[in-house]
């Protein structure tokens, strides 16, 4: 064992000696400020000064795109995402477009459009989120009167009475988006007064 023990002694120093080079290194490479998030931030979602702070990283692990400072990022809306906490915040996962803008351009098929439904409806599916698809029945006009059909189908649920309400104050609203041709009869409810019925769809696009 003794005679092991120069082998052993200098195996120990040439560790010890990579791990302070490294160190050194380390403590000499140039760092610049980045915006990462604090939190998950999800899609649709306004950046507050809440979900975002700036970390000091070395220069070659930071994207060209991401941000240096909070205000630079404070009030865009997730559009890419979820930005998840840690991430780096980068311009390809943001948009000065509003969060209802930024949920239909991302739920939503191309040229559809966002239309809200009557007051009070669905009061008790707490559980529907942003994403999910749904089928909307209301009253429809016929030749022997009225009876209860689909007015739009497969819509994309952009807002619930609970995503669009804010921290004080619940909403009262579910705004989906729809194809051209079914906002007319959506809105036509609304103005008529009329309410609407809708049924989950079981599933997120």
């Amino acid at each position: 064992m003794k005679k092991h023990a120069p082998m052993l002694i200098s195996l120990i120093f040439a560790v010890a000696s990579a791990v302070l080079i490294y160190l050194s290194v380390q403590a000499t490479r140039p760092t610049v400020p980045v915006v990462v998030a604090a939190q998950n931030i999800s899609v649709g979602q306004e950046i507050t000064k809440e979900n975002v702070q700036v970390k000091k990283m070395p220069a070659e692990a930071v994207p060209r795109t991401a941000f240096r400072a909070v205000d630079a990022v404070v009030g865009k809306t997730v559009t890419a995402g979820p930005v998840l906490a840690g991430d780096i915040v980068r311009a390809e996962h943001v948009s000065t477009d509003g969060a209802l803008v930024a949920a239909l351009r991302t739920f939503a098929p191309q040229g559809w459009v966002a239309v809200e439904l009557p007051p009070d409806t669905a009061v008790g599916m707490a559980g529907i989120r942003r994403g999910d698809v749904v089928d909307v029945y209301a009253e429809v006009p016929a030749a022997q009167g009225t009876f209860t059909g689909v007015v739009a189908r497969d819509a994309v649920v952009l807002s619930t009475p609970w995503t669009s309400a804010s921290k004080d104050e619940k909403g009262k609203y579910y705004v989906l988006a729809v194809r051209p041709e079914e906002a007319q009869a959506i809105a036509a409810l609304s103005v008529r007064g009329k309410r609407a019925a809708i049924v989950l769809k079981g599933g997120r696009q």
